[in-house]
């Protein structure tokens, strides 16, 4: 029903004159009003015109007004339908209610005004239900759209996080790599050099000598600095893979730490903070290493960029135990510590204190469901102003075994 049409009745009655009666008095009110005879007849004017309310008899030959209501209810229960019948019997009362009615009036009705009442009571309650069906139906839609646009944005975050590890990772290669090239050109020159003695018939023993000590020194130069480059390569393609696959795998997790460590190392070499771990060699787990990286990233970036704010050197330390079937890892940093509002709002979406230094406000919201959601563990906070921050994690070795458990 549209604002400018006025609201179409549909009464259903055996008895004529009851059913002009009824049209007439509601007609003088504004309201359309359509009529029929008998419950099938009736039917086929709902199906023909979809009326806004239905007013219906009890007692009808062919179909009763209980069969009529049962129809209706089958195909347009948002459609209201007034029960108007000379049956005062309680139980049909308490049958048409619980089939669907929205009121029940005897008749003879002695006051019109009842009648009249009910209907607009029933359209009023109608208009409202379909409000907010409409409004339900915005809001979910909305809740759809935020979730696709927050899901992007993890996704861009994560992406994000991804290039930044690359940068780092590739200004850190640079420094061997360079290293590598300059020993290698040296070696490279100082080679040439003593051919040409050679050839020449020049070349003294002392000369070899130097050589020698010189070829050796740019070998152990080029070997270290290569190693160290592969070091740094080999951990970034483990956690990079992991972080972009999101696959399933087992690992040493103290491996793993300090793999993600040496990734990380380009963030905070340059600092005065410090970062320790304590793990227990031989610990795997079976479960989701790009969860872990995303984790234990977002982590120490919080603490160099907001916990370490003030200055000071800083220092980070994850301690990690077995208890059972699950791992307790606990990563404190000796930083600002937060206050009430921010340790209650700390995993809140798009919540950041750096809002124009480029945070987004995803990245400890991120944490919070890697934790409960992928690796279905759980995670604690305790920091206060001036002390620090504390997170505890607790993390099921395989995710998958609490999830057939809880099944």
């Amino acid at each position: 029903m549209s604002p400018e049409t006025q609201p179409a009745i549909l009464t259903i009655d055996d008895d004529q004159s009851v059913r002009e009666s009824l049209a007439n008095f509601l007609e003088d009110f504004g309201f359309e009003v359509l009529q029929a005879g008998d419950g099938e007849e009736g039917l086929e004017v709902f199906a023909a015109h979809r009326p806004d309310l239905v007013l219906v008899d009890l007692r009808m030959p062919r179909m009763d007004g209980l069969q009529v209501l049962a129809r209706v209810r089958e195909t347009a229960p948002e459609i209201p339908i007034m029960v108007v019948s000379g049956a005062g019997d309680i139980r049909d009362v308490v049958e048409a209610l619980r089939r669907g009615a929205w009121d029940y009036l005897v008749k003879p009705i002695q006051d019109m005004n009842i009648l009249l009442h009910s209907v607009q009571t029933c359209l009023d309650r109608a208009r409202l239900l379909r409000q907010n069906r409409e409004y339900q139906k915005s809001l979910e839609e909305s809740l759809e759209k935020l979730h696709r646009t927050q899901k992007e944005m993890i996704h861009s975050a994560k992406m994000a996080a991804l290039g930044d590890l690359v940068a780092g990772v590739a200004h850190e290669v640079n420094t061997p790599i360079g290293v590598c090239v300059t020993a290698s050109s040296f070696l490279s020159e100082r080679t040439r050099q003593l051919r040409e003695l050679y050839e020449k018939g020049e070349m003294k023993r002392s000369d070899l000598e130097k050589y020698l000590a010189l070829a050796e020194e740019s070998s152990a130069s080029v070997l270290t600095n290569l190693e160290r480059a592969a070091e740094l390569v080999q951990s970034f393609k483990k956690v990079a893979a992991d972080q972009s696959s999101e696959e399933k795998r087992v690992f040493d997790l103290r491996s793993y730490l300090e793999q993600i460590l040496v990734s990380l190392r380009p963030q905070f070499k340059r600092t005065p903070h410090t970062v320790h771990v304590d793990c227990p060699e031989g610990l795997t787990l079976d479960s989701y290493p790009g969860a872990i990286m995303q984790i234990m990233t977002n982590l120490v970036m919080n603490s160099l960029v907001h916990g370490f704010s003030d200055g000071l050197p800083g220092e980070i330390l994850i301690k990690v135990e077995s208890v059972g079937d699950d791992v307790a890892l606990s990563y404190r940093d000796t930083g600002v510590g937060m206050d009430k509002e921010q340790r209650e709002r700390i995993y809140d979406p798009f919540y950041t204190t750096k809002r124009g230094s480029g945070g987004t406000g995803l990245g400890m919201n991120i944490v919070y469901n890697l934790v409960t959601q992928t690796l279905k563990g759980s995670i604690l906070l305790e920091t206060a102003p001036g002390q620090g921050a504390v997170f505890l994690l607790t993390l099921p070795r395989d995710p998958d075994k609490v999830e057939a458990v809880q099944a």
